[in-house]
């Protein structure tokens, strides 16, 4: 290679290596001015976030956010967006998450008002999980169910400012750079959101930031160290809580109280009987629980909050003290009453069968080396069935069983004749929890 051919390659590799260090240079100052735009803002917002009523902090507005856009030319592209580009429309920010199902049940939903709406409405996703996994999520959705979304992510600085427990969780900003409400996906409909366009904001409900491990509805300075007795119970869902139940333990460990949120005294009065009726050593399931009161859609369906707590030293009398509560406040009365009840008997057939292992089959009820016992809960779970089974097999070893998950009698028993097992309709004496309305 001769000299000016060594001279014209040497330019040539300095100013690629001068392109290449000029390009991570403008992506390490974008990173800098998105983080520092970031942190002005987190220094602008109140230590307790920007509530109800409140205006959001200019530089909140002006603070740069990473987002996966729907907005055209940048439709299905991560770029960087600020809230001040919709600023003047009523602002959705639905804080959501990747695992969260009701969530992603309102996307259709919101899909609908946005395009509907979309000179006076901006709804923009705000996602706080790893950049990668919101963004394939989001581009699977934008694939499968045209939904193009624009979805802030990675994100802390909102979640910050308007921080929560539960998700969906929804801030509604008017056109005048005001909260108007912080709400769950109840309040989403499209009266509301008519009259948030307009500027009015006085028929939502607010969503509560509740703590579940404190004393229900309590305050966060309540003295809980010298609590005694505590019972509470509440008729409606509460916004804010999740489904489910929270165990109270004393500093020893010991169980001393429990509370169920947005539950149902079906659920509720299920979960003491079972307590209650495996520390007599005796199985129950679900259908062995029997309303007879006027209102069984109601007993089924309607939320409740209960909660109660009892000295440490009542702590083994927790459940049959918490039954004889409810059945003094609650509109429910429940007794156990041992009687004659149809039910479906799990027995063995005779001539000599043997357990096999399993195969598992597509749309079959599978199940691997489980108990009988385990067996009987499945088969008492069945679509059609609702009667409690008794186990008679005296099987001790494990199984392996493959049977149709849908159908009737006759067609599981004919899954579990390869098994020598089957399905008898009888009357066994068995403890059923008999549920009746409070009388007036």
């Amino acid at each position: 290679m001769n000299p000016s051919t060594m001279a014209i390659s040497g330019c040539r590799l300095c100013l690629h290596i001068y392109h290449s260090l000029l390009k991570i240079c403008t992506l390490l100052m974008l990173i800098l001015a998105l983080t520092a735009n970031r942190a002005a803002a987190q220094g602008a917002r109140p230590a307790s976030g920007v509530a109800v009523g409140g205006a959001v902090p200019e530089a909140i507005w002006q603070s740069s956010h990473f987002a996966f856009s729907g907005d055209k030319p940048d439709e299905g592209k991560n770029t960087s967006v600020t809230l001040n580009r919709y600023r003047g429309k009523l602002i959705l920010l639905d804080f959501w998450a990747t695992y969260c199902a009701p969530c992603i049940a309102g996307f259709p939903k919101m899909k609908l008002l946005q395009q509907k709406y979309r000179n006076d409405l901006q709804i923009i996703l705000v996602n706080n999980e790893p950049l990668a996994k919101a963004t394939v999520f989001l581009q699977k959705r934008k694939s499968e169910h045209n939904e193009a979304f624009v979805a802030i992510v990675a994100d802390t600085l909102l979640n910050n400012t308007f921080p929560h427990r539960t998700i969906p969780h929804y801030v509604w900003i008017g056109k005048d750079g005001k909260v108007l409400a912080i709400t769950g996906e109840e309040e989403l409909e499209e009266a509301k959101l008519l009259q948030a366009m307009a500027g009015g904001g006085s028929s939502f409900v607010n969503k509560k930031n509740i703590d579940p491990g404190l004393p229900l509805f309590s305050s966060g300075d309540f003295p809980t160290d010298g609590l005694q007795k505590y019972s509470l119970l509440t008729q409606g869902r509460v916004s804010g809580l999740a489904s489910g139940t929270q165990f109270r333990k004393a500093k020893s460990g010991l169980l001393v109280g429990r509370a169920f949120t947005n539950t149902s005294f079906f659920s509720l009065y299920s979960t003491i009987g079972r307590v209650l009726q495996r520390a007599a050593g005796e199985r129950f399931s679900d259908q062995q629980l029997r309303y007879l009161g006027a209102d069984s859609a109601g007993f089924l369906r309607d939320s409740y909050n209960y909660e109660f707590v009892v000295p440490e030293r009542l702590a083994a009398k927790l459940y049959p003290m918490m039954l004889a509560d409810l059945n003094t406040y609650s509109p429910y009365q429940a007794t156990f009453k041992t009687e004659k009840t149809d039910c479906l008997v799990l027995e063995r057939t005779g001539g000599g069968r043997i357990l096999g292992q399993a195969a598992g089959h597509k749309g079959a009820l599978n199940l691997k080396n489980v108990t009988a016992e385990a067996l009987v809960d499945h088969l008492e779970n069945l679509a059609w069935n609702r009667l409690p089974v008794i186990n008679k097999t005296g099987i001790s070893q494990r199984l392996s069983i493959s049977l149709p998950l849908t159908g009737n009698l006759q067609e599981v028993n004919a899954g579990l004749l390869p098994y020598g097992l089957r399905l008898r309709p009888a009357k066994q004496k068995i403890t059923m929890m008999l549920i009746s309305d409070q009388p007036n």
